[in-house]
């Protein structure tokens, strides 16, 4: 007969291994190619050391002459808070009971939830490698310009790429929640609209410019590639970039359309100023198509590359080029995938309750719950080999 503690054995010793090659690999080819290490974690937090500069130990003298004087590697030491990832799933109690002498009924039941909680995962994780920690998707725009008119629960927003239908939102105002934990039903992303319930619309007066955040996750998102070229004068976790320059990434203004020589000639100065070469190129799936007609333009060879994960990419100097969903149109990051770490305190585990229990039941009602929980961070660990060429129009 299937009991909680049975299904409990199943959560972890089946799905777990699954749950997490399947998170680790299947995301992006970024995301696969980030290494994933708990060896830097000190406490609550990530102790990690950055790499600013070469050794200054070397030279060169005359016979019998004097040794160069030493000069130790340019380093720090950034103190990286790790963010708390939740999945939660939940299963009625009246399933379980109608299935406890027909295993394979939970058994689809748990294969459907896990799974679309993993889409679920890979499609924010994906998200938040592209954002730099504040977790805002979109803000609501006016839409009493829009013919025909749209219904109160269809809201227009600046960019809906970052929206999907399920997912749950706060609606802030300021400092002020004006709804929370608000389900997307629908999204136009050719006309950058959402839907929300038409019950939520109809309590809930929600203004342009209010603010659209994953639900409770507002300021409290992994800090993604883009928290590292944030204003030059602001720090990098706690470390001044004014006062130590080695942390500062390269960032261009192109200011124009994107050409192969602009792309070289950057790709030759990120290779200048570090010793770590550009091995991924990222962008939007705008600009990627901007890169593919130029190639067209200039009857270039188009290459293609194979990366683990089983992504197919295009090339630039046999470095894959990635169109990513969630990067900002214009911007174009050459990355040393290498020089960051995605530190974390574990890899993705179930949240177990007294016992050791993983499915506990939710206070008060018939309804049981599991938890899935990863503390993480990304960082770079070189900020010297990190570019991005933004400011890319489109052509004409």
């Amino acid at each position: 007969m299937l009991t909680i503690e049975s299904i409990d054995h199943v959560l972890k010793s089946y799905y777990l291994d699954a749950i997490c090659t399947q998170l680790n690999s299947g995301i992006s080819p970024f995301y696969s190619a980030v290494e994933k290490t708990a060896a830097m974690i000190s406490g609550k937090d990530a102790m990690v050391p950055i790499e600013l500069g070469i050794s200054g130990g070397l030279g060169t003298t005359e016979e019998a002459g004097e040794l160069p004087v030493s000069g130790e590697a340019l380093r720090d030491c950034l103190t990286v808070p790790l963010r708390n990832i939740y999945g939660v799933i939940d299963i009625s109690d009246k399933l379980l009971r109608a299935n406890r002498d027909n295993a394979s009924g939970v058994v689809n039941v748990l294969n459907a939830e896990i799974q679309m909680m993993i889409r679920a995962a890979q499609f924010n994780l994906n998200r938040m490698m592209w954002g730099t920690g504040t977790g805002l998707l979109g803000t609501v725009i006016d839409k009493s310009t829009v013919t025909p008119a749209l219904s109160p629960h269809m809201l227009m927003v600046d960019d809906a790429r970052k929206f999907t239908a399920g997912m749950s939102v706060d609606f802030i105002r300021g400092t002020t929640a004006v709804a929370s934990s608000v389900r997307i039903t629908d999204v136009d992303y050719i006309k950058n609209i959402i839907t929300i319930p038409v019950l939520v619309a109809t309590n809930v007066t929600i203004n342009a410019a209010d603010e659209i955040y994953l639900q409770k996750s507002k300021g409290s998102e992994v800090n993604g590639v883009p928290y590292l070229f944030q204003t030059l004068n602001s720090s990098y976790y706690g470390l001044p970039k004014g006062a130590v320059p080695g942390v500062q990434p390269t960032i261009k203004e192109l200011d124009d359309e994107l050409s192969l020589d602009a792309m070289q000639e950057f790709f030759d100065s990120m290779s200048m100023r570090s010793s770590m070469p550009t091995n991924m190129i990222v962008c939007s799936l705008k600009t990627r198509r901007q890169y593919l007609n130029q190639l067209m333009l200039t009857r270039t060879n188009i290459d293609y590359l194979n990366l683990d994960g089983g992504f197919k990419t295009l090339a630039f100097n046999g470095v894959p080029v990635c169109g990513e969903r969630f990067v900002d149109d214009g911007e174009m990051y050459f990355l040393n995938t290498d020089a960051f770490k995605l530190v974390q305190l574990c890899d993705w585990e179930w949240l177990q309750g007294d016992n050791g229990t993983i499915l506990t039941q939710v206070d008060r009602k018939a309804v049981y719950t599991a938890t899935l929980v990863k503390y993480a961070n990304l960082v770079a660990t070189y900020p010297r080999a990190q570019g991005v060429m933004s400011g890319i129009e489109d052509p004409v």
